[in-house]
């Protein structure tokens, strides 16, 4: 045979090989939506789930949005893709990211102490003056957790968050930069931080530079702003598993930077595109260092960013959970895959997982 008849055949072998892989790695857009139906049918009526909506991005593009069950149990109204829901904790990532644009801007730095910037905050323990922004960002401040949000205060002023941390005697439960300790309490700090440093309420300045920017229009952290034929309701369960309506939905501004984003799917899934794309930018290397370890004892947690391992692949993003409503979001930036999942239950909340690990399994390569 001769060597270029041979090298032609090797040739046609090869491009074969590679095309029957990639279709057995990358069913069709068709296949691979009835596939996550079938995953999210089977796994809503395993948990009794009311409602929930997913985002799913891929290079650069929504690849599915989509509304699944009701948005109450009483009207029996359709969730959509631009469905809002309480994201609860998926809010800390929009807040770090603000603080993270402010240091780019000049207006503080990771390494100030809490102290220099809000002076006004009380403490009777001087190792609080020991805080930075930075272990505020990833939850090494040494500052415990908030026991009881009161989400019946239902607060809309201006100076809600102002009040509320004001009224505080901070107090560490351990020393900063020694342990991992998830705060809500910090983060809330950090909105107060934004407040103090752009001289505007904490929403303004994440609506304008951040949510309006990327066009997240159905979206917003004061509840009070999302119109009612986009709102769901808060399910729990009974003593005697019944589903029902809380009475309160998760909102009291006071808690606007750790908890309050209320977001459809849609504009979440915009939100990733425009993170993934700058995280390929090499101008941008502060959002890469968001998604890196930020405390050796404990290698989970960026700034920000919660970390996580998704079939040996790098994933990103961040856990939800209040009164009525659970979300997670992971990104994988070496697929460049994002996915969201919102729902609005708070009981046999595994199904989080659950959903968004089969989705990653049908798209991962």
């Amino acid at each position: 045979m001769k060597i270029q008849t041979y090298l032609c055949l090797l040739y046609s072998a090869c491009v074969l090989l590679i095309s029957q892989n990639l279709y057995c790695q990358s069913p069709n857009t068709q296949q691979l939506q009835t596939a996550i139906d079938a995953v999210i049918s089977k796994k809503m009526k395993q948990y009794d789930i009311p409602g929930l909506s997913i985002g799913i991005v891929s290079q650069d593009t929504i690849m599915y949005t989509k509304g699944y069950g009701v948005r109450s149990i009483y009207t029996r109204n359709p969730v959509t893709e631009n469905t809002v829901f309480h994201t609860a904790s998926i809010s800390k990532l929009f807040t770090a990211i603000a603080i993270i644009d402010l240091e780019q801007k000049g207006c503080l730095h990771l390494d100030d102490t809490l102290i220099s910037v809000a002076p006004e905050l009380r403490s009777e323990d001087k190792k609080v003056n020991t805080i930075t922004i930075r272990q505020l960002l990833n939850h090494t401040s040494g500052l415990g957790d908030i026991s009881n949000y009161h989400w019946g205060n239902h607060n809309q002023s201006n100076n809600s968050l102002k009040n509320a941390l004001l009224k505080l005697n901070l107090e560490l439960k351990q020393k900063p930069s020694t342990t991992y300790s998830y705060s809500n309490l910090g983060y809330n700090i950090l909105g107060y931080v934004i407040e103090k440093v752009t001289e505007q309420p904490f929403e303004d300045y994440v609506q304008k530079e951040i949510l309006n920017t990327i066009g997240m229009s159905h979206s917003d952290f004061r509840y009070f702003n999302i119109p009612d034929h986009l709102r769901t309701s808060p399910h729990s369960k009974s003593w005697f598993n019944k589903t029902y309506i809380r009475k309160n939905y998760p909102y009291t501004r006071e808690h606007a930077p750790s908890s309050t984003l209320n977001a459809s799917a849609r504009d979440i899934s915009l939100w990733m595109i425009s993170f993934l794309s700058d995280l390929k930018n090499p101008s941008k290397t502060r959002y890469q260092n968001m998604t890196l370890p930020s405390f050796e004892p404990y290698p989970y947690i960026g700034l920000g960013f919660q970390l996580y391992d998704i079939h040996s692949k790098k994933a990103i993003g961040h856990y939800g959970g209040d009164k009525g409503f659970r979300s997670f979001l992971i990104m994988i930036p070496e697929q460049d895959i994002g996915i969201v999942l919102l729902a609005n239950c708070d009981y046999n909340e595994d199904f989080r997982q659950e959903i968004v690990y089969e989705i990653a399994s049908l798209m991962i390569y």
